[in-house]
């Protein structure tokens, strides 16, 4: 496998590395939120079975008022309570979510300067061999005598030949 081919194919495993690292971080923010959920229930049912059993011991109206007053102020505090944890939960998921994304994306980020480092530096290597080639090829053609180019010369004429050609010449045009 050639190098560009190798750099992508461990970049496309970085990123499946870090979806399975976005879905561990979002499983285990699951699991903090549902075990406030079931501590927000667990917390419900007590105060339940503590105001039930209040209730059971109210003698009067007014006694029954009071302690559904006060039941109503520990449930809206409980509310609250869930209500802030839920979105400090949330909080904490897209903080961890946004660190991930910025890990990947800073290795991202590092292999394409990588790589463009290589290209440049291979760019420049190929460049300084063909000027090198082309000095060679320069200095070559300077260090090679000039040749005059031969005039073209008319064949020699055996003495024969130069009677016939002359006889030639004399004979008038028809």
């Amino acid at each position: 496998m050639n190098p560009p081919q190798a750099e992508f194919l461990d970049l496309y495993k970085a990123g499946l590395k870090s979806a399975v690292d976005l879905m561990k971080s979002s499983l285990e923010s699951a699991e903090r939120l549902q075990q406030q959920q079931l501590a927000a229930i667990r917390g419900a049912l007590e105060q339940h079975v503590n105001s039930v059993n209040e209730l059971g011991s109210a003698k009067s109206l007014e006694d029954l008022m009071a302690l559904q007053q006060k039941m109503a102020s520990s449930q809206f505090e409980r509310v609250m309570g869930y209500w802030g944890n839920l979105c400090q939960a949330a909080g904490q998921n897209q903080t961890a979510a946004i660190g991930q994304v910025q890990a990947q994306m800073a290795q991202a980020r590092d292999w394409f300067s990588e790589t463009y480092t290589l290209t440049a530096r291979a760019t420049e290597e190929a460049a300084k061999l063909a000027a090198a080639q082309v000095s060679a090829s320069s200095k070559a053609v300077v260090r090679q005598p000039k040749q005059e180019p031969q005039a073209q010369q008319e064949p020699q004429l055996q003495p024969h030949q130069q009677r016939q050609a002359t006889k030639q010449d004399r004979r008038p045009n028809a």
